[in-house]
């Protein structure tokens, strides 16, 4: 399963009124688009989801309240909103991962990323695992949902769709982008938004004769360019969660 970023309102998510960049993609260069999905059941519809989404979110403010969370306010939840989405993969986010770990930890990364590592056999990553420094960061604990709280915590609770989940506010992913930037690149804005364009995989196809070509399958990448490309679409999702006030999802 590929991994997609979604920030937008929890009723577009569940109704599914939102398109992956591939899907965009797809619709715009006349190809079809087939999703594959762990639960292929049809989406509900708008009129079963938007009641509920809205008592879950009430229902996690006032129990946030009740945890000593004053700040945490109602966010609007319809169906119009806009959304952001891109497609980092699992790949990009893993060298993100090791990058971070590096940084945190003062050691080296390896320059390549073999396709499809299983990082948390890396040295790096079974240190991270034991670092407290890192103990309340969302990215590190598997994190794959956060709200638009002004507030920077972390903890679990059933969604409205009734799947637990571990949630954490969008104020403390910014600043685990914002501490990993200060530890490596200390880029500017302006250039961490540039490498989502800039950075990331090689091209393997091209479109020709109005057909998708292999052009080359990369098994190995850079693993800080793979790294810069997920972390630019990340800031860029909390910008705009941000912006819009809207939760930020891992969809895979």
């Amino acid at each position: 399963m590929g991994l997609d970023i979604y920030a937008g309102t929890y009723v577009r998510y569940y109704t599914r009124n939102w398109k992956t960049v591939n899907q965009q993609f797809c619709e715009k260069n006349g190809f079809e688009y087939r999703q594959i999905r762990t639960d292929d059941t049809p989406p509900p519809p708008v009129e079963t989801v938007m009641p509920s989404v809205k008592d879950w979110v009430e229902n996690v403010i006032q129990v946030l309240h009740n945890s000593g969370v004053p700040s945490a306010e109602i966010w609007e939840e319809n169906n119009e909103k806009p959304y952001y989405t891109a497609k980092p993969d699992w790949d990009a986010l893993d060298a993100l991962l090791l990058y971070a770990a590096s940084k945190i930890l003062d050691k080296s990364f390896p320059e390549d990323f073999s396709k499809n590592m299983d990082i948390y056999e890396h040295p790096l990553m079974k240190e991270i695992g034991k670092c407290e420094r890192v103990n309340g960061w969302s990215l590190f604990k598997g994190v794959c949902h956060w709200i638009p709280i002004n507030d920077s915590i972390m903890f679990n609770f059933p969604l409205a769709n009734g799947v637990n989940a571990d949630i954490a506010a969008t104020l403390l992913l910014k600043y685990e982008l914002m501490k990993i930037n200060e530890l490596g690149w200390n880029a500017d804005r302006e250039t961490i938004l540039s490498w989502s364009e800039t950075e990331g995989y090689p091209n393997d196809a091209a479109i020709k004769d109005g057909k998708i070509e292999c052009v080359k399958s990369h098994e190995v990448y850079d693993t800080e360019s793979l790294a810069k490309f997920a972390f630019s679409i990340l800031w860029e999702a909390v910008e705009f969660s941000e912006k819009e006030r809207v939760p930020i999802v891992f969809d895979f």
